[in-house]
């Protein structure tokens, strides 16, 4: 039986060649007086999009303040600066332009903005934000889905802790996606952001069903099968347009909620990758994520063996009668896929010589909300344990 739900996508979606040349018109019909430009490391300058937007936003007779500098793992002390300078400049409205990184930011300055306390106490779900300035994204990677997902991942250097809140306040009010702004990803970062699509979808899929006519897991098996196949493409030929529209628009449909309407589900992978990338903040998401899934499904395989064999069937196309047989395929075939794309999947290929295991798996259990009693069993200290001290060891190749 589904699960009582109440399913809203609000943000619009501008979606295809030239969408970011609205910017202007579409800040001045929601009556944006004064908006903050929240962006990276500077991609966007040097390809001069970011020149681009301002022309367009003040030819409308909007006001704009800059703030760059966005990393991968975005930092609460870029978030603290980002309040700041909005609550100084009485801003209005938050553009970010880019990715995950960019967009996360955006969402914690515009709720910490209404709160008076440390921000990263939103982070840390000891202050539930009411109220938060509106934010609207110009996309220029296919990863996080951020553009349209009410979460917010959010780093702090200091302590090493890397924390995720859900609110329907960061749904953003608009997410232009123009594919021709993703041409120029880089190679590694177009497979990162493969490996982010692709997992936001399967642990909702690899999560507690209610019937075996589940409607959400249907359309995620699709899903990933069209992200892998067009992830592929655009891995190989940075240019090709449907390839890069497919992967923009799957990136905003994985983690929308669409694939877990009606269902609970938790996202384990998750858990452990934050943690990991929290303590070495160095490492990118989709990194992190493809290192740890194939440990976490071998490690879990046969507690969740129905599922992983429909993974293995529907999604990968195998058909070996022996259910746990096709399930590991299934997990082997996704490893294929990822050296194909060349993403790591070990400490080493991380660049981590040293990993504190202990460490890692005292900062995951740190939360008691990671524990679930779901399908798919609560991350104890050994099973963390176990999965973290898989990544010592290199896969074949």
């Amino acid at each position: 039986m589904l699960e009582s739900f109440i399913f809203s996508i609000p943000t619009k979606i501008y979606f295809g060649k030239k969408q970011e040349e609205n910017i202007g018109r579409i800040l001045k019909e929601l009556g944006v007086k004064k908006v903050l430009i929240v962006y990276g490391m500077g991609s966007i300058v040097r390809s001069g999009l970011l020149s681009k937007v301002k022309t367009l936003i003040e030819d409308e007779k909007i006001e704009l303040i800059e703030l760059g500098g966005v990393r991968s793992n975005p930092t609460i002390g870029f978030v603290r600066k980002g309040i700041e300078l909005a609550r100084a400049e009485k801003i209005d409205f938050i553009l970010a332009i880019g990715g995950g990184s960019a967009m996360d930011a955006a969402k914690l300055i515009a709720t910490g903005l209404y709160y008076e306390g440390d921000p990263f106490e939103i982070s840390l779900k000891k202050h539930i934000p009411t109220k938060a300035l509106p934010v609207g994204t110009i996309v220029t990677i296919a990863a996080s889905g951020s553009e349209a997902s009410t979460s917010c991942v959010i780093q702090d250097d200091a302590s090493g802790v890397k924390r995720g809140y859900n609110s329907e306040l960061n749904r953003p009010v608009f997410a232009i996606e123009n594919p021709e702004l993703t041409f120029s990803v880089p190679k590694n970062q177009t497979a990162f952001g493969i490996v982010d699509i692709f997992m936001h979808t399967v642990e909702r899929y690899l999560s507690l069903s209610p019937s075996e006519d589940e409607i959400s897991d249907r359309f995620s098996e699709q899903l990933m099968k069209l992200t892998l196949k067009s992830g592929l493409i655009a891995y190989e030929n940075p240019n090709d347009y449907d390839a890069r529209a497919n992967l923009l628009l799957l990136s905003s449909l994985s983690h929308c909620g669409l694939t877990s309407v009606g269902k609970n589900y938790s996202m384990p992978v998750h858990q452990l990758e934050h943690i990991l990338s929290g303590l070495y903040p160095s490492i990118a998401h989709g990194a992190g994520l493809a290192a740890l899934f194939p440990s976490w499904a071998e490690y879990y395989l046969e507690e969740n063996l129905d599922k992983f064999n429909l993974l293995a069937k529907n999604v990968f196309d195998l058909d070996d009668p022996n259910k746990k047989s096709n399930a590991s395929k299934g997990i082997e075939k996704l490893v294929e896929y990822f050296r194909k794309i060349e993403v790591p999947l070990s400490y080493k290929e991380l660049g981590i010589e040293s990993p504190d295991i202990n460490k890692m798996v005292e900062m995951l259990n740190l939360d008691e909300k990671n524990k679930n009693s779901r399908r798919i069993q609560f991350l104890d200290s050994q099973g963390a344990s176990e999965i973290y001290k898989s990544l010592l060891k290199e896969r074949k190749k």
